[in-house]
């Protein structure tokens, strides 16, 4: 029996510890737990070493759809024997910014790492996933805005894999509920497919006016998004109108774009999705237009922000009171 053991670390795993479990995995037995910031797999395997690591890594990036992020390897062994971890695929190493509490859609547990997600996994194109990963790896942190959004929505070509039957029920469901002007097109009805179950339903069912601040419906939203692909990609003489020029609005976009097709993939492969965590992150993508677009902090909807502003006002009746005292000691002839 072979023993490969990874040792990985994100700081998600403070708030949310995974308490130890064990799957039946590919006839190998998985084990997944966390201590403090750190979350150990272990799996005990007859498999060889090159087939013990394609194990781990599909279980691997089960955790990045949950968590938004890839943690951290910082130590592998296979029967005791440190392994270079130096060559791994760049996408492995996702930028720090987004070692964040709130892009957990999902738990590590036994409902999420088993046979039959792994399967479920297998079972989808790897492309446009790994295009995800490398689009949010430390590589790629530096690469213009314009240019990012433009390739997560090509991500949604290879995501939204889906028959011509389900693209024409798509596109007739698009017409029957907006009533566009134009025929939409196939590029269009993908992400609509992706933005109502992604995005849509949570922003209806949860009220998160998202929409409404930025003056957009569902329409605009899915037509701004089409343009901007189309226009971004093809240089096209039309200038599609609707494309999304403001840079602000293109971060916008792109946090909303990225969370819906985790859940996407999510829900494709049958996790089980944490809401009231979906909840809170449209919430604060709420707050957060509500502070960058407008520069105000009321109609908060997010614990997140709320938090926030309790804590900003308190500091600031702390530094009102030590500022009080200073001008009194003052008035009175001290000096703190």
């Amino acid at each position: 029996m072979n023993e490969m053991i990874v040792t990985t670390r994100h700081k998600v795993f403070v708030n949310n510890p995974v308490q130890e479990f064990s799957s039946k995995i590919d006839n190998s037995t998985v084990f997944v737990g966390s201590k403090g910031d750190k979350l150990i797999v272990r799996i005990h395997t007859r498999k060889n070493e090159n087939n013990t690591k394609h194990l781990f890594f599909d279980i691997f990036s089960i955790m990045y759809i949950c968590l938004g992020a890839f943690p951290t390897i910082e130590n592998v062994t296979f029967n005791g024997c440190n392994l270079d971890t130096a060559q791994l695929a760049k996408k492995y190493y996702t930028r720090k910014t987004l070692f964040r509490d709130d892009l957990r859609i999902a738990n590590i547990c036994s409902q999420t790492i088993n046979q039959t997600i792994i399967d479920n996994y297998r079972k989808k194109q790897h492309e446009p996933i790994s295009s995800l990963q490398y689009l949010d790896s430390a590589g790629y942190e530096t690469v213009v805005t314009d240019h990012r959004i433009t390739l997560l929505l090509h991500i949604i070509d290879g995501i939204c894999d889906v028959s011509d039957k389900v693209l024409t029920a798509a596109k007739a469901e698009v017409v029957n509920r907006y009533k566009p002007n134009n025929n939409p097109g196939d590029y269009l009805c993908k992400v609509y497919l992706v933005s109502k179950d992604g995005f849509f339903n949570y922003h209806r069912q949860y009220n998160c006016g998202i929409l409404k601040l930025m003056h957009i419906k569902q329409y605009d939203f899915l037509s701004m998004l089409s343009d901007t692909r189309n226009w971004n990609s093809h240089f096209l003489n039309n200038k599609k109108p609707n494309r999304i020029k403001d840079g602000a609005k293109i971060v916008i976009f792109f946090e909303i774009v990225h969370y819906m097709i985790r859940i996407k993939i999510a829900k494709d492969i049958g996790i089980e999705l944490v809401k009231e965590n979906i909840q809170e992150y449209y919430y604060t993508v709420h707050d957060w237009i509500l502070e960058i677009l407008y520069g105000r902090d009321d109609a908060l909807k997010s614990s997140t922000y709320m938090t926030n502003k309790k804590k900003k006002a308190f500091q600031k009746a702390i530094q009102d009171y030590l500022n009080s005292i200073q001008t009194t000691k003052m008035i009175n002839g001290y000096d703190l």
